[in-house]
């Protein structure tokens, strides 16, 4: 199970009796620490796409004009915001461990974004207009 960092605000303590003795007024100071994260799973929205291993057809160590060939034949096929969010997820979920193959995925959806009106192909630069 994951830690988490807790971080604990100073306070002063007020005077308080123990054993029939008083034990006076005290600062405790600020503190962090690492402890076992027992909260339960969020029950949050799921914002991530399920992927499946091969859903795009696209293997990332292609030359970009054969993916980008791949990607747009997908698009036509299921829509340019399926393929997009695939690939975001794909960027999402590799940013940390394999920051190359998350880059050539954000360009990949940057591509199709600019190239596509729904499943209606366009020049590059004009899919990025106002869609009606």
């Amino acid at each position: 199970m994951a830690k988490v960092r807790i971080h604990r605000k100073g306070y002063t303590r007020k005077t308080y009796f123990k054993n029939g003795k008083i034990v006076p007024a005290k600062f405790i100071p600020e503190t962090n620490y690492l402890a076992k994260d027992k909260g339960k799973k969020g029950k949050g929205k799921k914002l991530l796409p399920a992927l499946k291993k091969g859903s795009l057809g696209v293997n990332f160590s292609m030359p970009e004009e054969q993916r980008h060939k791949i990607e747009i034949s997908l698009a036509k096929k299921i829509g340019e915001k399926q393929v997009i969010s695939k690939l975001i997820a794909l960027a999402v979920l590799n940013k940390r461990t394999n920051s190359e193959l998350a880059e050539k995925a954000r360009a990949d959806a940057r591509f199709i974004a600019g190239s596509f009106h729904d499943k209606i192909k366009v020049p590059y630069p004009t899919g990025f207009e106002k869609k009606r």
